[in-house]
């Protein structure tokens, strides 16, 4: 039996994407939102609360995520953060006790650090961010909603995500999906007792953020960037005739751990291969969407008509 797909969308699931983007800048590569965008940002912000994100060490992104799919009330940051101040202690773990095995027993600390920190991220960032994005992540997940009709919830995923295949597994009932622009073209996954968040990345958004050609491009450069290298097309090869593991595609290579990884990284950024999660954050396998190279001619070519 598959697991049931619920697509879902907040403004909220945004800030909070938004808020940890900042946070762990310096951690994440390889996404459209860089150092230009973190200066930005920062210069922006209040000194004090800059130098409080400086020194923040809060992991509860996950976590945050739950609570926001199970509020039901208005869809608006300030009603979410007025209902998450609202909820007892007692009543955050009944929340969050069937899918997470490990709560902290500080839950009224943690409650009242997340809506501190997301009401001065709110006020200070979150409340500038072009509205038109926010309203294309909904246009986006309304899209979802209408092909999950046609498509089974794995394909639908991996066409959401640009190659990320969650196969079934009876660990997972479960799997919320929701887009993202901030941390682009990255998804993010996270797995809990029976249940699974994944922030997909919003081509919609992107595409408003940068314009309509600008994100073309942006495609277009990260495929052709992908294949510009012979031990990335040696993956492509293999793949074609068989799906592959990391240490199989390690043995063939020859190369450090670190650098196959970052092979097949580059490969899955650009949406050329499929990593197929087994109940696990961590790819079990990978295998070649041949589509996606067949497009690709086309693609390059409609554009350069223009």
């Amino acid at each position: 039996m598959g697991y049931h797909l619920i697509i879902d969308f907040s403004p909220v699931y945004e800030l909070i994407n938004s808020l940890y983007k900042f946070i762990h800048h310096k951690q994440v590569k390889n996404v459209l939102l860089q150092d230009d965008w973190f200066r930005e940002t920062q210069r922006k912000l209040d000194p004090q609360f800059a130098k409080q994100l400086a020194d923040e060490r809060f992991e509860v992104l996950h976590r945050i995520n739950l609570l926001a799919w199970q509020y039901k009330g208005d869809q608006t940051v300030e009603a979410f953060l007025a209902w998450l101040q609202g909820q007892p202690a007692g009543k955050i773990y009944e929340i969050l006790s069937p899918w997470v095995r490990s709560i902290p027993g500080n839950l009224g600390e943690i409650r009242d650090r997340m809506v501190e920190l997301l009401s001065k991220w709110d006020e200070q960032y979150f409340q500038n961010v072009d509205p038109n994005i926010l309203h294309s992540l909904k246009k986006d997940a309304e899209e979802k909603e209408r092909l999950l009709t046609t498509l089974s919830p794995i394909d639908l995923i991996e066409e959401a995500t640009n190659g990320l295949r969650l196969e079934e597994t009876k660990e997972v009932k479960t799997v919320i999906l929701t887009p993202q622009y901030h941390y682009f073209p990255a998804a993010i996954l996270d797995f809990h007792e029976n249940i699974c968040t994944c922030l997909y990345p919003s081509t919609h958004a992107m595409k408003v953020a940068n314009g309509e050609e600008g994100g073309e491009m942006y495609s277009l450069v990260t495929i052709t960037q992908a294949l510009a290298d012979p031990n990335r097309l040696k993956i492509l090869r293999v793949l074609n005739q068989h799906p592959a593991n990391f240490a199989e595609i390690h043995k063939l290579l020859g190369l450090a751990k670190s650098t196959t990884n970052h092979h097949i990284s580059s490969l899955r950024r650009a949406g050329l291969i499929c990593a197929h999660h087994f109940g696990k954050s961590t790819a079990q396998k990978y295998s070649l969407r041949t589509n996606i190279l067949e497009k690709f001619g086309e693609q390059i070519m409609e554009f350069i008509k223009k």
